[in-house]
């Protein structure tokens, strides 16, 4: 019995009550509309609970998130044919990735199609800090990239590994992990590769299998592969005063006011026979230039000498060759320029003598004028060719010191910016 001289007690399961005291109030019935009210609004809170939280979510990586991306598009990219379209493979470093699980260093590989610009995948390589990777080649299957972790086989439809390093069936744990160790064939069409043995070994494009190079790979590749720390990519990136396309149209940059850095873009053609001529200040060519490591040095005036000049300036290599050569090479040695087979010829150079911007421009080769002209932090890198003639310029925009963007030549001579490295905005959201 439990007893009680205020409230009463209980009493075999009954409440008696002290003398002198009122009965207790009987609860009074519920109501079933505010019961049924109490149950919708709580089962609307566990509804509205996921979407609350997943906005605090969104609204927390919108504020903890890199304002502005951080990446860097590595000169040894390339553009690719895939199913009949030039594609655009490029490698580049990201320290600005956003989403939680993200690695903060990463080196990253991106496919973007570049007749409409969509990125048609985009694949992590490694979270090294620094390191090289090279884009040897590429068909409608698979795409073949040289790293400090080794050959790298990606599948060319969605960005995955198909294999890599000492994965790679004929090679194994024979891999050397450099980017130096590769190259590409296009003679044969195969990616070479220098094993830890010292052989070479080559890899058919659209196969992962590696079988020994054959007598002429080998002699053609034979002391230019190497399992070096870095990869030269001084070819890739060197602009020039002199280019030339197959059928002799020239183009030269001609001093005009040296004191001032004043040039002129002189254009001579031979069928039909006519000279055009552009002036502009500190001007530059791009041209176009193999992707296959070579030993060598690419001369301002659009000359690449094979060999080893390590520790030789390339001045006074270009010196060397004129003596020997006469001061105006021929055609057939000399590069061509980037965008020609657009019928257009990319340069660099500034916007006036007192201006420190640096501009690129495409120029009518049948007119010489200038028809569309694009601000850049730094220099242009490199100018790339697909085998549709589709070109592409990796660059730094105007606030940034990195090549942080692609810039497609139209078939008009304007130019169009194609965003590298983009995230689904799901990823953005919740990492």
């Amino acid at each position: 019995m439990d007893t009680n001289t205020t409230t009463g007690y209980t009493l075999n399961g009954s409440t008696v009550l002290p003398l002198g005291s009122s009965a207790l109030p009987l609860r009074a019935p519920r109501d079933p509309k505010r019961v049924r009210g109490r149950i919708r609004r709580r089962f609307l809170l566990l509804m509205l609970a996921p979407l609350i939280i997943g906005g605090l979510i969104f609204l927390a990586t919108q504020f903890l998130m890199p304002t502005t991306r951080d990446i860097e598009i590595v000169p040894s990219s390339a553009v690719i044919g895939m199913d009949g379209d030039d594609v655009a493979v490029l490698v580049y470093h990201d320290d600005s990735r956003p989403g939680p699980f993200e690695a903060m260093f990463q080196m990253r590989v991106s496919a973007i199609r570049l007749s409409d610009g969509e990125q048609l995948w985009d694949q992590r390589l490694n979270e090294d800090l620094i390191g090289d990777a090279v884009v040897l080649a590429g068909d409608a299957s698979s795409v073949y990239i040289g790293s400090d972790h080794g050959l790298v086989i990606l599948d060319a439809a969605t960005g995955a590994v198909r294999v890599e390093g000492d994965g790679v069936p004929g090679i194994g744990a024979d891999a050397v992990l450099s980017a130096s160790a590769y190259g590409y064939d296009p003679e044969v069409d195969a990616v070479v590769a220098l094993t830890g043995s010292g052989a070479l070994v080559q890899i058919a494009v659209g196969s992962t299998q590696a079988v020994p190079a054959d007598a002429a790979v080998t002699a053609r590749w034979q002391n230019t592969l190497g399992s070096g720390p870095f990869l030269d990519e001084t070819v890739l990136t060197q602009q020039v005063e002199v280019a030339a396309t197959p059928d002799g149209t020239r183009f030269e940059i001609v001093p005009v006011a040296e004191a001032v850095q004043r040039d002129a873009l002189v254009i001579t053609s031979t069928d039909p026979a006519q000279v055009v001529r552009t002036e502009l200040v500190d001007a530059r060519l791009l041209p176009v230039v193999g992707l296959e490591p070579r030993l060598g040095v690419l001369l301002e005036t659009g000359q690449f000498l094979p060999g080893d000049f390590a520790g030789i300036d390339a001045d006074d290599v270009e010196a060397l060759l004129q003596q020997a050569f006469g001061a105006m090479p021929s055609v057939e040695h000399v590069v061509a320029p980037a965008g020609a087979g657009q019928g257009f010829v990319l340069v660099q150079h500034r916007e006036s003598v007192n201006a420190d911007r640096v501009l690129l421009s495409s120029v009518d080769i049948a007119t010489g004028k200038l028809i569309d002209t694009v601000e850049m932090q730094a220099d242009a890198v490199r100018a790339l060719t697909g085998p549709s003639g589709t070109t592409a310029v990796i660059a730094a925009a105007p606030e940034s010191w990195s090549a942080d963007r692609l810039l497609v030549l139209e078939d008009d001579g304007s130019f169009r910016e194609v965003e590298v490295g983009a995230v689904p905005w799901w990823m953005v959201s919740f990492g």
